[in-house]
C-alpha cells in the first residue's frame, strides 16, 4: 500500500464511521409497536374512534333493557309468523320467505331472519353442552317437523337482534357495538326463559314459543332463539 493510499484509509474510515453513528443512534430509541397498542397510541382514525367510543361508556345491555318490552315484546306479538308458514316458504323459496316475512341487513349474502311463533311438542331436552337444546315437533302442512331451540347458557348466533326492523348497525358506532348488542339481546332472552325451563324436561308436553330464526339458503335443520317459552295449559301427553 503506497504511503497515500494508507493517508486516505486514515481519513475515509474514521468519517465513515461517525456517519453510520450519527444514522444509527436515533434508529436505537425505535421500537415496533403491535397494532393493538397502536390503535390505543392513535392508530388508524377508525379504530381510535371505536376505542373512544366504547371506552365512552356505550352500554349494549342497557340499551336492549330500554327496547325489550318497548319494541321488542310488541313487535313479536303482533308481527311473528307462524312458524309453520314460514319453514314451508323457506323450503320453497329462501329468498322469497325472506321477503315476505324476514329482515336482513343491506349488505349482500346477509342471512335472512325471522320473527316466529308457535306451539310445538317437545321431544328432548340435552343440557349436558352448555350449548343447551330442545328439540321440538311442530305440525305443518306436509307432516311432523322438528325444531331445535337453544337453551343455554350458551346461545349462538345474533338471530334476534338481526330480525328486528327498529335496529340496524346505524343505530351503533362500530362493529364491536354491534356485536355488544346481538350478544345482550341472547342474555336478556336467556333471562327470559330460564324460570320456566325446570318445568319443560317431559316429552310430550306442549309449549307456546317466540323466538327468532336466521337462515342462508335452506338450512338443514332449522334453529330457534326463543324470547319466551312457556307450557299450555293441559299439553302434557
Amino acid at each position: 500500500m503506497t504511503a497515500g493510499m494508507h493517508n486516505l484509509r486514515k481519513k475515509f474510515v474514521p468519517a465513515l464511521i461517525v456517519s453510520l453513528c450519527a444514522i444509527l443512534l436515533p434508529l436505537s430509541g425505535c421500537k415496533i409497536v403491535p397494532n393493538a397498542q397502536r390503535t390505543t397510541a392513535g392508530g388508524s382514525s377508525t379504530n381510535q374512534s371505536a376505542a373512544q367510543n366504547t371506552a365512552a361508556g356505550f352500554d349494549a345491555n342497557s340499551y336492549v333493557d330500554s327496547v325489550w318490552d318497548a319494541q321488542l315484546v310488541p313487535h313479536y306479538d303482533t308481527k311473528a309468523n307462524d312458524l309453520a308458514k314460514v319453514i314451508e316458504a323457506i323450503k320453497k323459496d329462501p329468498d322469497e320467505a325472506g321477503k315476505n316475512f324476514g329482515q336482513r341487513p343491506d349488505a349482500e349474502g346477509s342471512p335472512w331472519s325471522f320473527a316466529v311463533k308457535t306451539q310445538a311438542r317437545i321431544v328432548s331436552v340435552n343440557t349436558e353442552s352448555r350449548a343447551g337444546t330442545m328439540l321440538v315437533e311442530i305440525a305443518t302442512s306436509s307432516g311432523p317437523q322438528q325444531v331445535t331451540l337453544q337453551i343455554g347458557p350458551v346461545i349462538k348466533g345474533s338471530a334476534i337482534r338481526d330480525s328486528l326492523p327498529f335496529f340496524s348497525f346505524e343505530k351503533v358506532t362500530n362493529q364491536l357495538e354491534f356485536a355488544q348488542v346481538g350478544r345482550a339481546f341472547n342474555d336478556r332472552a336467556l333471562k327470559q326463559i330460564q324460570a320456566a325451563l325446570p318445568g319443560l324436561t317431559e316429552a310430550g308436553t306442549t309449549v307456546e314459543l317466540k323466538g327468532a330464526i336466521s337462515i342462508t339458503g335452506e338450512p338443514e335443520t332449522f334453529v330457534i332463539t326463543p324470547i319466551s317459552i312457556k307450557p299450555v295449559a293441559g299439553g302434557t301427553k
